[in-house]
């Protein structure tokens, strides 16, 4: 059984002040990033969808930190981000949420539904970009080892990872080739204590089965890297 781990640090307590971001299109209208939805303008030309790590059922200090990086590349990038949650609590901390943990055929189909219903209501039918931080990093790693991205995904253009680049051992049952079932940019911190893998397990077991996959690594622990996000995403636009 493959063992791709999908730990992050505890989620922090919520701060007081819930921060907030401003859409180019409507300078006026400040997001409050807590309770948002979706970041970024309705009359933008992007599009992704946004997979937190390991949160609590409110979001915590990390996930709105993370949430002001991606509300800076919505207005830099004229970007709209869909923010789904994930409704699974996490087993290893009660009244935590993940996206999965087995990532079972069930785990799959429940976060899935969610991912797709919260990108229809951000942006509709739009190819996305789709971005998983931690835990929902993981999700997204399972679904391009399974080659079921297109089946669960449709409109999935890229898969990009972040503080997810941990497997111990093998890569288990699954297609022989992963030739055309999805393409994968694994962002890591090299100081990343649960999560980065100075060996490259994962990325070497994914490129064996000839899967579209490159990891990039940054000077930093779990977080998602603004500077490395943006080249990334901009290494799509051209």
């Amino acid at each position: 059984a493959v063992s791709l781990a999908a730990c992050q640090a505890t989620p922090r307590e919520t701060p007081a002040g819930a921060r907030t971001a401003t859409s180019p299109a409507s300078l006026e209208e400040p997001v409050d990033l807590r309770t948002a939805s979706c970041i970024g303008s309705p009359n933008a030309t992007a599009f992704a969808i946004y997979l937190h790590g390991m949160d609590g059922a409110s979001p915590s200090e990390q996930e709105m930190t993370n949430r002001s990086v991606l509300a800076a590349l919505a207005q830099t990038r004229s970007l709209r981000v869909a923010l789904p949650r994930a409704t699974m609590e996490c087993p290893t901390q009660a009244g935590s949420i993940c996206w999965g943990w087995s990532f079972d055929d069930r785990e799959i189909e429940v976060a899935t539904s969610i991912v797709r219903a919260a990108a229809e209501t951000c942006f509709g039918d739009r190819p996305a970009t789709v971005i998983g931080f931690s835990n929902g990093g993981y999700l997204l790693t399972n679904l391009l080892r399974t080659c079921s991205l297109k089946d669960k995904l449709p409109r999935a253009t890229h898969l990009i990872t972040v503080g997810a680049g941990m497997m111990r051992g093998p890569l288990g049952s699954g297609p022989e080739s992963l030739v055309g079932c999805g393409d994968l940019t694994m962002l890591v911190g090299d100081k990343d204590e649960f999560n980065f893998d100075p060996t490259g397990n994962l990325l070497q077991n994914l490129r064996a089965r000839n899967a579209a996959v490159r990891e990039i690594r940054f000077e930093g622990g779990h977080l998602l890297h603004r500077a490395a996000l943006d080249d990334t995403l901009s290494a799509f636009a051209r």
